[in-house]
């Protein structure tokens, strides 16, 4: 019989003969057992408090230490600079829809032209003559149908006679009904042919600045050759220039029209010109993985020539909601980002976190956590969800004395 059960069983028997029921559990034995030692001087008070249950002992060992951080709220916003290039705000490529000899070229490479000013003329002698000969067709079908609508009246007076019979009336009501149809094609054939004499005087189509040409007086044009290669001049508007940009699928979703930026150029380093975004593709492309978005910027006095290369620099607001917290924190479990928090109970969870962008030592993280979360800092790669922790405050360094 042990030491233990003996000791226990004395006192057991001590406190009934003292009057007392009582009836022993394993937790009362525990006791009972400490208090013998203590009772019959084998063990001290410390030694006592030293002699806890097993189980009690193996719970502490088992809890690991983690440290943690509550996340901090994301402050402002952030910057995307990208390489962009200036275009004009609205170009066109003038063509000739008629066919002949450039007979007058009134403008040149550098020249501003208002809306409807007269660039080139083209001589066409054979439109003219086709023309000509339009309205003399037409003017013949007005004759027609003139002797022909008379003879319908007459008849149509005489059949009630019955001088004319009902067969001639018809026959003469379909003759002025042909020379109806027959003056109006005449004169289309004249609008026709009025239009593509108007082709022949070439117009600006808006203000702009003549930016190239590839056509000289006597040179021969036609309608056919319209194209990329084939134009007569080119204008562009430059009081306003196109930013173009390539943004990265990550920044996508966050340059949306209507944010504001700032565009600088190498051959201008002490200057810096305000633009904002006005339309995005909608469109990812899959050799690149981005997608193309436009921005325009004033250009008084055509100071900035169009195709000039610069840093288009776009300010992207905060995300609501969104937290910074260590970079050190973040576990990849599953091909997820995550990070691991202590809950109310002290025990390990992991939450997926969306981060929005790199600062370095910190990271953004756009959705997934808030600023009551305890982040476990440096997260052990045994750490499980559902493991209980103990969280361990850092002390501050004592500072050395002094000498």
């Amino acid at each position: 019989m042990s030491l233990r059960t003996i000791l226990v069983s004395n006192l057991a028997i001590g406190t009934i003969v003292g009057g007392g029921v009582w009836l022993a559990t394993q937790k009362d034995s525990g006791a009972l057992f400490s208090q013998g030692l203590k009772t019959l001087g084998l063990r001290t008070e410390k030694a006592v408090a030293e002699a806890a249950p097993e189980k009690e002992k193996e719970k502490k060992v088992t809890l690991r230490s983690v440290r943690v951080v509550r996340p901090e709220a994301a402050k402002g916003g952030s910057t995307l600079t990208l390489a962009g290039r200036t275009a004009p705000a609205e170009q066109a490529l003038i063509s000739s829809r008629a066919t002949g000899v450039v007979a007058e070229r009134h403008v040149d490479i550098g020249d501003h032209v208002r809306e409807g000013d007269v660039l080139v003329v083209i001589e066409a002698p054979e439109v003219e003559q086709e023309l000509l000969r339009a309205r003399a067709s037409a003017d013949q079908m007005k004759a027609r149908l003139e002797l022909a609508r008379a003879t319908l009246d007459r008849a149509e007076s005489l059949v009630g006679k019955g001088h004319v019979s009902e067969q001639t009336v018809d026959e003469r009501r379909a003759t002025k009904m042909s020379a109806d149809a027959d003056l109006a094609a005449a004169l289309a054939e004249v609008k026709r042919l009025e239009e593509v004499q108007s082709f022949q005087t070439i117009r600006a189509p808006f203000a702009g600045t003549v930016v190239a040409r590839q056509v000289e007086r006597g040179d021969k044009v036609t309608s056919a050759a319209a194209g990329e290669g084939s134009y007569l001049l080119r204008i562009g508007r430059l009081n306003e220039l196109r930013i173009e940009i390539d943004v990265p699928q990550s920044y996508a979703l966050k340059v949306e029209p209507g944010a504001q930026a700032r565009v600088s150029f190498a051959e201008l380093p002490d200057q810096t010109f305000s633009a904002r975004v006005v339309r995005a593709s909608g469109l990812i492309d899959q050799t690149s993985s981005t997608m193309r978005a436009e921005l325009l910027m004033p250009n008084p006095g055509n100071r900035i020539p169009a195709g000039l290369s610069g840093q288009v620099s776009i300010d992207l607001g905060a995300a609501e909601g969104a937290v910074t917290v260590p970079t050190n924190t973040l576990v990849t479990r599953e091909g997820r980002q995550m990070v691991a928090i202590v809950d109310a109970e002290d025990r390990v969870r992991l939450k997926p976190v969306a981060v929005s962008r790199d600062l370095g030592e910190r990271v953004v993280i756009a959705s997934g956590l808030t600023v009551e979360d305890r982040v476990i800092v440096s997260p052990n790669a045994l750490l499980r969800a559902g493991d209980q922790v103990e969280i361990v405050t850092p002390t501050a360094r004592a500072a050395p004395a002094a000498k």
